[in-house]
């Protein structure tokens, strides 16, 4: 009899241990999906309030971590993203958008080899990760490796069509490289896809001039007139000076 009741009991806390684990899961949850309106709110501390409780009741939570790493990324805290994306990484060794935003650190840290590692096994394990081919084709560009830089903006492009700052990316590259009429079409649609971005136009005017077509030029002088006066004077300056403003990627 005696022994009975203490499997009664042990099976007892068992079940209370489980319900309570549950319980901890789905409150995580809750937990991470409000970080995410707050980060979306641009309330970071909020953000940062509610992962780490995520966190202290869900410890072995990829996706908490992650978040915090992301919302670490955003401030600029570089040492705590990294951490963060580390624990992310520890309990999902698959998780490549982890890699590829810890790669996202390491670029803008300027730990370019550790950056250029993560970031080809964020794409291993994702090929279509728009993300992670964008960031590889960035930090060869941080690194003046701009034939390499264009493969994987080239694949970012395919994935992400309409996003701007891939085509600008590899519009400096393919500049970089002295392929200007590529240059120009990405530049262009970019442009295309956005008027009011005065920096792309007066990189659309820059390469014109480089390109050596001043009438282009001239028409991009015009376009850019009535969004930046300054811009658009800079832009004159250099046509008839015939002597380039030094443009810069994004």
């Amino acid at each position: 009899m005696k022994k009975r009741f203490i499997q009664i009991c042990v099976l007892n806390l068992i079940a209370f241990i489980l319900a309570q684990a549950q319980d901890n899961r789905q409150k995580a949850v809750t937990l991470n999906n409000e970080s995410v309106a707050h980060f979306e709110a641009e309330k970071y501390e909020a953000a940062i309030e509610s992962l780490n409780q995520a966190i202290l009741l869900q410890p072995d939570y990829p996706t908490a971590h992650y978040n915090l790493g992301t919302v670490y990324y955003r401030l600029k805290q570089f040492e705590k993203a990294t951490h963060a994306l580390e624990k992310a990484i520890k309990y999902f060794p698959a998780y490549a958008e982890a890699y590829s935003c810890l790669g996202a650190v390491y670029t803008q840290t300027g730990q370019y080899k550790k950056a250029v590692e993560f970031l080809n096994k964020a794409i291993l394990l994702k090929p279509s990760n728009s993300v992670a081919l964008f960031n590889l084709g960035f930090t060869y560009i941080r690194q003046k490796e701009f034939k390499k830089a264009i493969e994987p903006l080239e694949r970012a492009k395919l994935l992400d069509p309409d996003n701007t700052e891939i085509r600008i990316n590899l519009g400096f590259a393919y500049a970089k490289r002295k392929n200007y009429s590529e240059a120009i079409a990405e530049v262009q649609r970019a442009v295309n896809s956005n008027p009011k971005d005065t920096e792309a136009q007066f990189f659309l005017g820059n390469l014109y001039i480089l390109a050596k077509n001043k009438p282009s030029a001239l028409a991009q002088y015009e376009e850019i007139k009535s969004l930046d006066t300054e811009l658009a004077k800079k832009l004159y300056q250099a046509i008839y000076n015939d002597k380039l403003i030094i443009v810069s990627y994004k």
